[in-house]
């Protein structure tokens, strides 16, 4: 079990060459006028027991850059020493914070496994006994003599997770490493987790992949510069993270933001004839109408439309910027209806549809609305053959033979 409770982590600084002389003569007793709080009393408790019976936990961390994500990881490893606060933790502590760190271009990769692993402090015959499964995890035995210096990018990645991986730790601290290596390797980083879950494992993991977090971890815990803004369900947590960006759209977090509220917009999800209904079939053809009447003018807008699992996976999303609606203008008092015309080839289950109004391709410029669940729906298979997922591609099979 990890507990932390009232961390904080403050960065001292130089307003001047003054203030930095005055810092060495004093033997470091004048820390400088400047700071910076990095964290600020940041208190949670994570891994087995903590709703979850004997089981481990994956634990998400996001937020915005400087939020304090890193910061975090290195108080939890032993790297850097909290300013306040205390962390409560027990059993083996494995972080995974720069892969490839200590790397030498020089040696080969079977011999930089070796000697990383040793510095690590695993022993000789266990790196010798584990070689082969380190390389085959990482996809480059065939690789293993040569120079990393040879070595892609995305190998040295590779390489380095594998090697701090390999054995089982009670805490696992991992930095934005599941960006290393293609699609297939990162499904490689996921199982790994989920066993050494399974086997009681805290596993704690920071990225901006949103979607990953979500499908792998247990709960997520959101940042926002410094503080602890939430900490609960995946769907939950992603939610107030967009509602944090929104907020911070404009630039300075502290003004007043300009809003659409609910009174401003009327959102349906009809049929043909004009129907709003609750309960679709999948492929059905479904018009997705939003009526926006803003207090003030909105000019050069883009809406946009998205719609999410019950997990708060996303399906699917688009807006009028992407699909090439340029120069959109709400004017103030004026009803416009923005209609989104889409076929529902989506699997059977709960989804709900979400809106935003903003400047540019994204919400993260002047956002005026960000509703994530607007308007909830449900879909039935109906006719369509039974598949699985959350997209019915419409598929047709046939065999040829030569």
């Amino acid at each position: 079990m990890l507990v932390v409770e009232g961390l904080s982590k403050t960065y001292r600084g130089f307003a001047s060459f003054r203030e930095r002389l005055g810092a060495a003569l004093s033997l470091g007793l004048y820390a400088g006028s400047q700071h910076y709080d990095a964290l600020h009393d940041v208190s949670f408790r994570a891994g087995a027991g903590v709703g979850n019976g004997g089981r481990g936990e994956i634990l998400g961390v996001i937020g915005a850059n400087g939020a304090g994500k890193s910061t975090l990881l290195r108080i939890l490893s032993g790297v850097s020493r909290a300013t306040s606060g205390r962390v409560i933790r027990s059993g083996s502590v494995r972080s995974v914070l720069e892969l490839g760190v200590g790397f030498n271009g020089d040696l080969t990769g079977r011999e930089n496994v070796y000697y990383n692993g040793r510095l690590w402090g695993y022993s000789g015959r266990r790196l010798m006994q584990s070689m082969d499964s380190i390389l085959d995890f990482a996809r480059l035995r065939e690789h293993a003599d040569r120079p990393l210096a040879a070595y892609s990018t995305g190998m040295q990645m590779r390489l380095g997770f594998s090697l701090a991986t390999f054995e089982r730790a009670d805490l696992l601290l991992i930095d934005e490493a599941l960006a290393v290596g293609d699609a297939s390797f990162q499904q490689q980083c996921v199982r790994r987790f989920e066993e050494y879950r399974d086997a009681g494992s805290l596993i704690v993991v920071v990225s901006h992949d949103l979607h990953m977090l979500q499908a792998v971890s247990d709960r997520i815990l959101l940042l926002d510069r410094g503080r602890l803004r939430a900490l609960g369900p995946p769907a939950d947590v992603v939610e107030e993270y967009m509602q944090a960006l929104a907020e911070t759209s404009f630039g300075d977090p502290g003004a007043e933001r300009p809003g659409l509220a609910a009174r401003d917009y009327r959102v349906a999800l009809c049929d043909a004839s004009g129907r709003a209904r609750t309960l679709w079939f999948t492929g059905e053809r479904a018009t997705l109408a939003l009526d926006i009447r803003p207090p003030a003018d909105i000019l050069d807008a883009t809406v946009g439309m998205h719609i999410s699992d019950r997990r708060g996976v996303r399906a699917f999303g688009v807006n009028t910027h992407l699909l090439g609606l340029r120069n959109l203008d709400l004017r103030a008092g004026v009803s416009t209806r923005v209609a989104f015309d889409l076929s529902l080839n989506l699997g059977a289950g709960a989804y709900s549809a979400g809106l935003s109004v903003h400047r540019g391709a994204t919400h993260l410029s002047d956002c005026y609305l960000w509703a994530e669940h607007a308007l909830d729906f449900e879909i039935e298979t109906g006719s369509a053959p039974a598949f699985e997922g959350l997209a019915y591609l419409e598929p047709t099979v046939r065999v040829e033979r030569s």
